[in-house]
């Protein structure tokens, strides 16, 4: 049982640890996303004309006004003393070509006393400027950048909340495999029962598994910082895993489950089937009507808070107004703050969404975010957030490391003559691969690595003069040799790291100085002006046999991989 554990533990982690290293980074930078965001743009945020602000509806209308291409789908109702506000617009639809119009921008910041528009920026746009790093650093967290098709925009959400579900699976994997195994039955029994006694407890087993051992090796080391700080974080790691699904995939995925076990309210937007991107839904009602009946629902309902924000969604033709003090956007301790929803067509409120309030299992989905986000326990909660996305950084990290450890371990002692014999030129072929991918098995070093490179040379200058069109078995094999061998010169790097220990500036120069001292040998360039040459050869052969042949694509491919199978 436990190997299987091993084994899925493995390859789950494999799964998820590069997809999880970015979110960690990211997450511990974006739990202040609004704080760096304002300190680094503080001339998009911070409002330098004074004077009585202008209506918000009268703010939208002269921006609209100004950009007929743009519509705007989100303002404040309210504006904070000294600050911008913060408008995000959507392209209107062509009536010439009925197709969306091409905008740069999604989001505007407009001076409130005046509707100057001090700057705008495309939210989530993949750019490291100083307006865009923290929006792109917020989507690269939930979505990984994966870019919308078939007119479809959630693919990177679904692919996290897939990394979400593997990753709450594998909590409990971890977990079990840090549980110290039953101990052997002795063959013998011992001839007193003090010896009995010696036996540890279970828990006096399991207590080094909590533990790092100092002064260890540099793989020990690795191991006890995975486990230890798996198991000291796996609560907090167990949320994160499990909101991240909710988050993601909580519309299409836990919202209906948790509705099989209890009663859930059902939800505006998430009842309705979005419309494609390129096709909007045009809304029949104007916000102005859409907010009257907003403030007088709230009356009836006693509410004190005053209007505070209100968004289109074009994909469901939903309008919503939230309300709130100024300030307190963001709601209490993550929070979503008080909103009404209603019918962009007939104006009908469609529903609400109010903190701490309905069925156990509205307030269950409520408090995804602010767990997830940290924010449910005020500052404090967030500077945990931070740490634990180092945390979890550090977690894809070393859990890399052990396995590429341990992979090496298993091949060194597999066998490694796998292949002995030559025939013509494609069993050359074969015998240089066969012989890189031993070197890489084995532990290997710089003068090693150059005198492969030196073989690869050699033999590829015999293999370029070859007669004949090049088979494409023999060009996989020459991709596959490249690729072992580069992964060769960063596996030296990373080992002359772990050799010389904890100091700070030798791995750096360790890495480097192997890196260069195999990249700048004459061997290097001479095998790889010969591949260069080699793989010419074989595209000049591939495109006077496309040309000949008056084939279809697929008959093309079909007979060219036959005739390059009966030349090897």
């Amino acid at each position: 049982m436990r190997g299987l554990l091993v084994i899925v533990h493995r390859w789950a982690g494999l799964f998820i640890a590069v997809f999880l290293f970015i979110a960690g980074v990211t997450g511990s930078v974006i739990s202040w996303d609004h704080e760096l965001d304002e300190w680094l743009n503080p001339d998009l945020f911070d409002a330098t004309q004074a004077g009585t602000p202008l209506p918000p509806l009268e703010l939208v209308a002269r921006f609209e006004a100004a950009n007929p291409h743009a519509r705007v789908t989100y303002f404040p109702l309210s504006y904070e003393q000294g600050k911008s506000a913060d408008l995000f617009v959507e392209p209107r639809i062509d009536a010439d070509t009925g197709r969306l119009y091409e905008l740069d921008y999604n989001q505007a910041y407009v001076e409130p006393a005046t509707g100057e528009v001090l700057g705008t920026r495309f939210w989530g746009r993949i750019s490291l400027d100083r307006r865009d790093i923290l929006p792109f650093l917020y989507k690269l967290h939930y979505s990984m950048h994966i870019p919308d098709f078939y007119g479809y925009d959630r693919w990177g959400i679904w692919l996290m909340g897939i990394v979400g579900i593997v990753w709450t699976f594998d909590c409990f994997v971890g977990l079990l495999l840090t549980f110290p195994p039953s101990p052997q039955k002795r063959l013998t029994p011992t001839p007193t029962a003090a010896r009995f006694s010696r036996d540890k407890s279970w828990l006096s087993r399991w207590a080094p598994a909590w533990q790092i051992k100092r002064n260890a090796s540099a793989y020990r080391l690795n191991f006890d910082i995975h486990r230890a700080a798996g198991l000291w974080t796996w609560l907090f790691l167990l949320i994160l895993a499990f909101t991240s699904i909710s988050m993601n995939l909580g519309d299409d995925i836990v919202r209906p489950l948790l509705g099989k076990i209890s009663t859930l309210t059902a939800d505006a937007e998430a009842s309705r089937t979005p419309a494609p991107i390129d096709k909007p839904i045009p809304a029949a009602l104007s916000f102005a009507s859409i907010l009257d009946r907003a403030s007088d629902e709230a009356a009836k309902r006693s509410w004190q808070e005053p209007l505070g924000s209100t968004f289109y969604n074009q994909q469901t033709g939903v309008y919503g107004v939230s309300f709130f003090e100024t300030g307190k956007e963001h709601g209490e301790y993550g929070l979503e703050p008080r909103t009404l929803y209603f019918d962009g067509n007939t104006g009908t409120l469609l529903g609400d969404s109010v903190p701490w309030a309905g069925t156990a299992a509205d307030i269950f989905m409520q408090l995804q975010f602010p767990l997830h986000s940290g924010r449910i326990a005020g500052l404090p909660g967030r500077i945990l957030l931070t740490i634990m996305g180092i945390v979890v950084a550090v977690l894809s990290f070393t859990g890399i490391v052990i396995w590429f450890k341990k992979r090496l371990a298993r091949l060194k002692g597999s066998d490694q003559k796998r292949v002995t014999r030559a025939i013509g030129v494609a069993g050359k072929a074969r015998i240089i691969a066969a012989g890189t991918y031993r070197f890489f098995l084995g532990a290997g070093d710089q003068s090693k690595l150059r005198q492969r490179l030196t073989a690869l040379g050699i033999m590829a200058s015999e293999m370029s003069d070859a007669p004949g069109p090049l088979p494409l078995r023999r060009i996989a094999l020459w991709c596959g040799e490249a690729a072992l061998l580069i992964v060769r010169v960063l596996f030296v790097g990373v080992g002359s790291i772990f050799a010389r220990g904890r100091r700070l500036l030798a791995p750096a120069s360790a890495s480097l100085a192997s890196l260069v001292a195999v990249t700048l040998t004459r061997n290097f360039w001479r095998a790889g002006m010969h591949d260069a040459a080699y793989y010419l050869r074989t595209l000049r052969f591939l495109c006077r046999y496309m040309k000949v042949r008056g084939l279809s694509f697929t008959q093309k491919l079909s007979s060219l991989l036959v005739t390059s199978s009966r030349r090897i």
